[in-house]
């Protein structure tokens, strides 16, 4: 990992880490091409970056999606793990994921639409590529 040393413990504190879109991240992390391939409206999302992994893709962050956000269907090419921390979402496929309620999605299975009708805060964990 990038970020940490396998032998140590990590304590990260996300007060102190900016809000900054997906793209922005993407490029800042030296992933440009997987920028490019996001859809537009995902290119404008917000995220807090906890962890990545160079080597494998893998990411650990903190996404916030603004009040009415719409992200059409798409799928990932690695597993997803989703924990709603505020507000709720909604997929067109399992419906509502409420605060306090965990998602997992498998590579390579499309999902959404998805919405956020009153905006939201999730924890998320992607074990490799996101695009």
């Amino acid at each position: 990992m990038n970020n940490y040393g396998k032998e140590k413990m990590v304590v990260v504190d996300p007060e102190k880490i900016a809000w900054e879109t997906v793209e922005r991240a993407l490029k800042r992390l030296g992933r440009g091409r997987e920028a490019a391939r996001a859809p537009e409206v995902v290119k404008r999302a917000w995220v807090k970056v906890l962890s990545h992994d160079e080597e494998t893709g893998a990411m650990v962050l903190l996404g916030k999606f603004d009040k009415g956000f719409h992200e059409p269907k798409h799928a990932h090419p690695s597993d997803v793990f989703v924990m709603v921390l505020e507000g709720k979402l909604v997929d067109g496929k399992v419906g509502e994921i409420k605060k306090g309620m965990y998602w997992f999605i498998p590579a390579g299975v499309e999902h959404g639409p998805e919405d956020a009708p009153e905006g939201c805060v999730l924890f998320v964990h992607l074990y490799g590529p996101v695009w």
